[in-house]
Parts: structure tokens; sequence; C-alpha cells
């Protein structure tokens, strides 16, 4: 946000100008750093052409890969001893992604106004809290460039946990979409048309054919039916994902989905995990890395337990030992956690621990990989056969039929 400021000088000057800043407390710090005495400040609003397209620059996203070589390049420059506000410049004059570009110009504006790196970040939605923090920890330790290497490393390492987590989903869903096609295709094209052969031949149709070929006419005639109920069923996940009350509970059920649950936790512990090392490692304060990563779990299940986390904490309790009464937290990454605590190494456990979570993560996909291909192939197989069956029936009957009269 932009705001417009009037102050007086030491010397009774008036000075006035406008300023980008997260918030007006933000402005009246940046004054009192320069001695100037705070007159007027007021909220520049904008006009309807840059609100038009600030609207349509959010609709663009910006990939984790791309802010994590922002940050890579970023601390390179800086430990090359280039300024702050030169390498701002030159990234976000090579930076794709306009939104992004976008960004960072404004934060290197507000940087060569006096205002620290993550104070200008914390005015960008594009910056996330966790980056703030990490950045903010690293000025506050002078190791701006380290913390920032690092934060580089988090989101690649994210990165490819999200690729991974695709890559588990993609395959059986192009599967799964194949075979629900051709169950489609085989019940509302191919099965109607031998209804009227059927009907000309006025033959007697077996139990099980007759059922087959009216399921097949009723989806001819109301496929939008099942459609529709898909669609509903989508709505209804997505309101409960958005309702803090029922989000609680779809969470707590994906983690027990069969098959597809312990992809999801795995996945979920592993990104949290990760986390919370990589603000430890910046320096961020443990009881705030606490708060800060259940805030940024994503999973209410999993924000639950580092909440609890976070208050034994405060009360002088071990990680570890409340991990171990959490249930969603394996004994082993509890166990893993306790050790850190009693060795001073907590980060580069919490950090194994997400190591493991990704290992058992890959183990999984690649088992769930190997148990669902055949059980689609068989699913195919299954519905083909029924279908041939239901038409070969009636015909193989009738030819009976004719033999015997002959």
């Amino acid at each position: 946000m932009a705001y417009r400021y009037r102050a007086k000088s030491k010397e009774g000057k008036i000075v006035q100008g406008t300023l980008e800043a997260y918030s007006e407390e933000q402005v009246l710090q940046w004054l009192r750093e320069r001695a100037y005495y705070p007159i007027e400040i007021e909220e520049v609003r904008e006009g309807a052409v840059k609100t038009l397209k600030e609207r349509l620059q959010t609709f663009s996203t910006i990939r984790l890969k791309d802010k994590a070589v922002f940050f890579r390049q970023l601390a390179t420059m800086l430990d090359a001893g280039i300024t702050l506000g030169m390498a701002l410049d030159m990234l976000a004059e090579q930076t794709e992604n306009k939104r992004f570009a976008e960004a960072i110009r404004e934060v290197k504006t507000m940087v060569d106004r006096g205002i620290s790196l993550s104070a200008a970040m914390a005015t960008k939605r594009e910056f996330s809290k966790l980056m703030v923090a990490i950045a903010r920890a690293g000025e506050e330790g002078g190791v701006l460039e380290s913390s920032l290497d690092r934060l580089a490393t988090f989101l690649e390492r994210q990165d490819e946990l999200r690729k991974k987590i695709i890559s588990a989903s993609t395959y059986p869903a192009v599967v799964m979409g194949f075979a629900l096609m051709v169950v489609f295709i085989l019940v509302t094209v191919i099965m109607p048309r031998f209804t009227s052969i059927f009907m000309d031949l006025d033959i007697r149709l077996p139990l099980p054919t007759r059922i087959i070929l009216g399921f097949s006419m009723w989806m001819s005639h109301f496929w939008y039916l099942p459609v529709g109920l898909v669609l509903l069923l989508i709505l209804v996940i997505y309101t409960m994902a958005k309702n803090k009350n029922t989000k609680a509970k779809l969470d707590a059920f994906r983690l027990k989905l069969p098959l597809f649950g312990d992809i999801w936790k795995k996945s979920v512990l592993a990104r949290t995990f990760r986390t919370f090392a990589a603000l430890v490692q910046a320096g961020v304060p443990i009881l705030s890395a606490l708060e800060m990563t259940a805030d940024v779990s994503g999973n209410a299940v999993v924000e639950d337990a580092f909440a609890q986390m976070s208050d034994q904490a405060k009360r002088g309790m071990s990680m570890g030992e409340t991990a171990k009464k959490i249930k969603v937290i394996p004994p082993l990454a509890a166990h893993m956690i306790t050790v850190g605590e009693q060795t001073g190494r907590l980060e580069d456990m919490v950090d194994k621990v997400a190591d493991w979570f990704e290992f058992e993560l890959d183990e999984k996909i690649k088992r769930l990989t190997s148990i669902i291909e055949p059980v689609l192939i068989v699913f195919v197989g299954g519905v083909v056969a029924l279908v041939v069956f239901a038409v070969f029936m009636p015909i193989i009957g009738s030819i009976q039929g004719l033999l015997a009269g002959a």
C-alpha cells in the first residue's frame, strides 16, 4: 500500500512524499528513524486502472521454483558484494513472471527508502509469512545471505515434494479416467444398440442381461444425474474445506482414507517438519517456529499437533515428550525429536525426520502405483467381460433354441 505523509524535520522544515508500506505504523517508524515529526499520514487510494491491473495479476500463479531461484540468486549476489537494491533491480529485470517481477520492484522501491527487506516483503502477498520470518531472522542475526540460501534450499525441497505428489496422483487419475470413459461408452453407446437388436429378434432376455440393458438405457437418458451428483460432492467438499469447523473433520477423514490416506499423511508431515527445521535453522525462536509451522501446515490435524507442542513448550515441557502423546506423529519421529533436544541438535534431527517421511512417501507411492495398475486392469476387463456375457447370453440361448427345434 502507498501512504502520503507530511512531517517536520529538526530544523522545522516541512517534508512530504509518498511511501510504500504495509501499515501506517511502519510509516511512523520510518519517519522516526529519520528524526521527522509526523504531521499527517494518509493512505493513497489507487486509481481504477491500477486496481484492475493488480486484480488481473493475482490470477497468475508464481511457481515455487521461481521463488527458489529468486532467493538463491539474491543470496549469491549479496554474498558477492552487490548491494541489496541493485540485486533486487537485476532480479526484477530477469524474472519472467510479470506478477512476481512487479512484486520484486515494489520491494526494491521500499528498500531504497530505508525499509528492511523482510518488512518490505511482508507487504506483498507473493511472499509468505515463513519467507518473511526467515529473512527477518537473517537480518537480525547478520547472516541474511545464508538465511536466504537456506530458504532457497527449503523451497526447492518443497517443490520436489509437490512434484512427487502430483506424479503419484496423475497416473492413477489418468488410468481411472480412461477406465471410466471405456465403461461410459460401453453403457451409453454400445449396449443401447443391442437393445434394439434384441427387440427386433423378439428374444427372451435372461435377468442379468435385462438388468444391464436397463441400466444402460437409464444412463443414456439420465447421464447428467451421476455427473451432477459428482459435481455436488465436489462442491460439498470444497465448502467443508473452507469452513473451520468442518475442515478439521475433513482433514482427519483424508488421513484415514485407504491407500491414499497414508500418502497424504506422510506428505503433510514431511512438508511441516521441513518447514519447522528451516525456521529454526534460520534462527527463528523455537516457540515462534512452532506457532508459524502450525499456521502453514495446511492440515487441521497436524496444525493441532504443532499447536499442542507449542503450548506445552511454553510451559517448559519437552517437544519430544509431547510428540509421543500425539497420534498423528509416529513414535520414531517423536524419539528423534527427543534425541535432538537432548543433544542440542534439534533442527538437524527435525530435518532428518522430514527426510524419513519423504523416504517413506517415495516407498508408498511406488507401492500404490504397483497396486493400482493391475486393479484397474482387472476392473476394466471385468466390466467388458460382463457386457460381453450379457450380450452373448441371449444370442447363445436363441441359437440353442433353434437347434433344439430343428
